[in-house]
């Protein structure tokens, strides 16, 4: 070899570390967490980590919190089936709860979304040299669990005299709404219970299920027979707007009689007014919800519609009444009947 080639080498050498030297002091200073969320103090056995980045703290912090709801939504998962005995029980409040026991039995995987994350907090920062921000979140597993059980404990409670109150109600249909008007207590529970899963690692009970059961048996006992007076192109439009209505709620559809009935009287009134280029039509639909002498809900609803013809001002009114006015009528229902007694 030459004394330029022995020379040569070196240099060679020399060069392609200072190179390698250069492209790792890009990332110089930068923290461990950019590439990995976890880290000796912050260990996926203890803590719960996402990272984000954004133009500025905010936005950083704001993705690192998204990512950590996606981390949640990816992971929890529920593989559990309720069975149910119908029982009396004391809550640890001291409620007495009328509802079924629930046992949990491994059986398939179904997704289960989080609307919000308790506890949270940012544990780390850092800006690139380019201005961009990075932000690290951690949850402490144990201590939000801590936070999370403390609210399920309270829902309990709720729900436990939620479905005293429905219990103790004087008939099905008015024991139907006041547990459904609890279902939210149940929602809120149940996204709490997924979290747990994912926090704890551990399965954790399916309230919401169970709940949705004990609704579905209780307005499978609620046969309900529409009966509506009117013309005859609104009748059906009417009939089948309502019976879809009461559908929705879960009950049952019935021709008898036998059961609640509700009644719905529909009138249209077309209507002309001086100086104006509109035609009108007033409409008014009364509703009845009742069972034999007994008047559960009683609504009412007067309103004028305008178009151009008169035909479609007949035409919207109808509309009107099969949208608005349904809409209208269970909302009532819901909160009426549903109001705690």
């Amino acid at each position: 070899m030459t004394k330029l080639g022995r020379f040569a080498l070196p240099v060679l050498v020399f060069l392609m570390l200072v190179s390698c030297t250069q492209l790792d002091g890009s990332r110089s200073g930068a923290p461990m967490w950019l590439d990995r969320a976890y880290d000796g103090k912050y260990n996926e056995e203890t803590y719960l980590c996402a990272v984000g980045s954004g133009s500025t703290r905010e936005r950083a912090v704001e993705s690192a919190l998204s990512s950590l709801s996606q981390i949640f939504n990816a992971q929890v998962r529920s593989v559990t089936e309720v069975t149910s005995l119908s029982s009396r029980e004391t809550d640890v409040a001291g409620n007495v709860t009328f509802a079924e026991s629930s046992d949990m039995l491994e059986i398939g995987s179904v997704t289960s979304r989080t609307e919000q994350i308790i506890g949270a907090e940012v544990v780390g920062t850092y800006t690139d040299a380019l201005g961009r921000v990075y932000a690290r979140v951690a949850l402490h597993r144990k201590r939000t669990a801590d936070l999370y059980q403390n609210r399920i404990a309270d829902l309990s409670t709720s729900l436990a005299q939620a479905r005293t109150k429905s219990a103790l109600a004087s008939d099905d249909v008015r024991s139907y709404l006041l547990l459904l008007q609890a279902k939210s207590l149940a929602r809120e529970q149940q996204s709490l219970y997924d979290q747990l899963q994912v926090l704890l690692r551990q399965p954790q009970k399916q309230v919401l299920l169970g709940y949705e059961r004990e609704l579905a048996a209780l307005a499978e006992r609620i046969q309900v027979k529409v009966e509506v007076s009117s013309d005859s192109l609104s009748t059906p439009v009417l009939q089948a707007a309502f019976e879809k209505g009461l559908q929705d709620f879960g009950f049952r559809i019935s021709d008898q009689g036998q059961g609640p009935v509700l009644t719905v009287v529909y009138t249209v009134e077309p209507l002309e007014m001086a100086d104006s280029p509109y035609r009108y039509a007033r409409y008014t639909l009364a509703v009845q919800f009742k069972r034999g002498s007994e008047t559960y809900l009683s609504y009412e609803k007067s309103e004028r519609e305008a178009a151009l013809s008169q035909v479609d001002a007949v035409a919207k009114a109808l509309r009107s009444a099969g949208k608005n006015g349904v809409e209208e009528f269970f909302s009532l229902m819901l909160t009426t009947l549903g109001d705690e007694t």
